[in-house]
């Protein structure tokens, strides 16, 4: 994972970012601010929406001025407004199938070597003590809690610039001690802090993703909890909805339980198939329903007539 903009997605200067487990009330919106948005990358750069040239040219015309938009972290779109994002399949599959895909478990990978030299990974020192600290917290205040600590305590730095080499993975306790590391170091000092604090290992997952924006990979923790799967991310201190977020296409993930690649599903409109009396000619039954493609297949290879 040799590029920094691979895993830095943080946009200099942006504002606080709503967590996705807090959606803002309609008191705290203005009227345009209930039309659907989804601000990627290159419109967070821009500014968001609307963008500086659209408010001078209101102006000018004698239309009020809107409020800047907040510039949000690039590479997460924001859910739409006062609408939560649909729940992942993965809360009740047991399998990670996040970002809108599905799990598919995979023995062995180019990856498995790295994992495995670091699965099994404990942490100690002022790491295990803090995750221990976290006992009488609930789920989603612990994940809050070792996301923004992880995040303040490790500096990004490219493993080739590190190493000397790519794809280094290192265990919890050497990027803590170090106070660096990229992408997949941040998620693995998550998953074994948030274990060390309680968290079920089939609950914690390391998924590597490819960026959709930035045409780069990334590796993020996915987190099973409270109903939903949460992603804890190096570019924002922010709790995010898998769901919610639309510039990630998983790739590998890994856990204790498995290894998985990802698919998706297709969804096509069925075909309608008029009925017979309408292609002879004459009057069908208005109350007898159309077929569609697939039941008169089945009625063709059965011979039933309905």
């Amino acid at each position: 994972m040799a590029n920094r903009f691979k895993c830095l997605a943080w946009l200099a200067g942006a504002a606080a970012f709503a967590s996705v487990s807090s959606p803002a009330t309609a008191e705290q919106l203005s009227p345009s601010a209930f039309r659907p948005v989804s601000w990627a990358k290159n419109e967070a750069i821009l500014g968001g929406a609307p963008s500086a040239l659209q408010a001078i040219l209101s102006q000018q015309q004698g239309f009020p001025a809107e409020p800047q938009a907040t510039l949000h972290p690039a590479g997460y779109s924001l859910p739409a407004v006062l609408r939560s994002p649909p729940v992942s399949e993965g809360v009740s599959s047991g399998k990670p199938d996040v970002f809108g895909s599905v799990a598919l478990r995979v023995g062995r990978t180019p990856l498995n070597a790295r994992w495995l030299k670091v699965e099994n990974s404990r942490v100690h020192g002022a790491g295990a003590a803090f995750a221990n600290s976290l006992g009488a917290r609930d789920d989603v205040a612990k994940l809050e809690a070792v996301n923004r600590y992880v995040n303040r305590r490790v500096q990004f730095v490219d493993d080739e610039r590190r190493f000397g080499r790519a794809d280094v993975w290192a265990s919890a306790d050497q990027t803590l001690s170090a106070g660096k590391g990229d992408c997949e170091d941040y998620a693995i000092a998550k998953l074994q802090l948030l274990r060390r604090a309680g968290f079920s290992d089939k609950d914690l997952y390391l998924v590597i993703v490819k960026d959709l924006v930035s045409r780069a990979d990334h590796a993020v923790l996915v987190v099973r909890a409270a109903g939903r799967m949460y992603v804890l991310d190096n570019g924002t201190e922010a709790l995010l909805d898998s769901e919610a977020i639309r510039d990630y296409r998983p790739i590998l993930t890994f856990a204790a339980n498995g290894t998985w690649t990802h698919g998706y599903r297709i969804r096509s409109a069925p075909v309608q198939i008029a009925s017979a009396e309408k292609v002879l000619g004459g009057t069908p039954d208005a109350s007898e329903p159309q077929r569609s493609w697939s039941a008169s297949l089945l009625a063709f290879n059965t011979g039933l007539s309905k």
